[in-house]
């Protein structure tokens, strides 16, 4: 008997400390997923925690808010500020601003590369690119571009950076080995936001004024296909499986759903009021479009193509750029 109730109790023990270990690695393999919303009248950034689409943490950072970019693998975002003329610096592992940088008059757009070791400014005033190391603040270099550019996207990959500039109906190519422009595409009227294909091989210029989608091949470096889209359309971003692309359009509330083979709208997605800035999670299950007028993030299910959730963030949300982000 004695035997028996010494050889359950270790039995116990060894299933204690074999689930105990299960819960430590399963604790060390789940990583955060946020959504970082710059909110351009309450000077700061709501940080939603995906698995739960509730704001975990506000950041105070610069004054008026509007850009801003994740950092792959490397825990960091970038926020411009266009008022305070800097770009702040935020650490994802403690939510919190590490520093902002002075730099030209009108920050808009903003991207990084995939190391976080140089952050691309548009600068929508002085009609360039500002390349900033961010953990000095040193100005590396300085790409003519444009006239009032605002969106970037980056193709790591490809070693490549691409350019929305809104006052010259274009798109700039820019070598990011050489910090060169390579080619100048034009596009719609008023080109603003920039989605890229989750291969590189296209790059999708948002056109405002003239209310469609330009579709741009990457490797020839010539547009593809016009797209009409909503009144007044401003971002976009590509689904995962690189199958769809979606547009919200300011002025309708909506987001259009486009087939990227047909370049047919399949779907108009009712939101809310004034959409500026959208992204989609690390599984694709679902997208995040932010809405100034409200006050709020939509959320829609990408699989039925309808909204599951409304999350409150801070006054005039626009979080123009990447947004969401697994943090490592």
């Amino acid at each position: 008997m004695w035997f028996q109730n010494a050889q359950k109790a270790t039995l116990l023990r060894v299933a204690f400390f074999l689930s105990f270990c299960f819960i430590l690695t399963s604790c060390a393999d789940d990583k955060p997923e946020y959504a970082l919303i710059t909110n351009q009248l309450s000077s700061n950034v709501s940080v939603i925690d995906l698995s739960t689409q509730t704001v975990i943490k506000t950041i105070p950072v610069g004054e008026h808010p509007a850009g801003i970019s994740v950092s792959p693998y490397h825990d960091m975002a970038f926020v411009t500020n266009p008022d305070g003329q800097t770009i702040s610096v935020l650490d994802l592992k403690s939510l919190t601003e590490l520093r902002q940088i002075k730099v030209g008059p009108g920050p808009v757009g903003v991207t990084s590369s995939k190391d976080g070791k140089r952050v691309y400014v548009a600068d929508w005033y002085e009609n360039n690119i500002r390349i900033i190391n961010p953990d000095s603040g040193e100005l590396i270099d300085t790409i003519a571009v444009g006239k009032s550019p605002a969106g970037l996207v980056s193709d790591a990959k490809n070693q490549r950076l691409y350019v929305a500039n809104r006052d010259d109906n274009s798109v700039s190519f820019i070598n990011l080995n050489t910090d060169e422009v390579t080619h100048t595409i034009d596009v719609g009227k008023s080109p603003f936001g920039l989605a890229i294909s989750p291969d590189g091989s296209r790059v999708y210029s948002v056109n405002v004024e003239s209310s469609d989608v330009t579709a741009i091949d990457t490797k020839t470096a010539k547009v593809i296909n016009t797209i009409p889209v909503g009144e007044w359309p401003y971002c976009a971003v590509v689904s995962k499986d690189n199958k769809k692309l979606y547009v919200i359009n300011q002025d309708e509330a909506t987001i259009s759903v486009v087939d990227t083979t047909s370049f047919n709208i399949t779907n108009t997605i009712e939101i809310e009021d004034t959409p500026e800035g959208i992204d989609i999670s690390a599984d694709g299950s679902q997208l995040y479009a932010v809405n100034w007028g409200n006050n709020t993030v939509s959320v829609i299910d990408t699989k039925t193509e309808k909204v599951i959730n409304s999350i409150e963030t801070g006054k005039g949300p626009r979080s123009f750029g990447e947004f969401i982000t697994t943090v490592e």
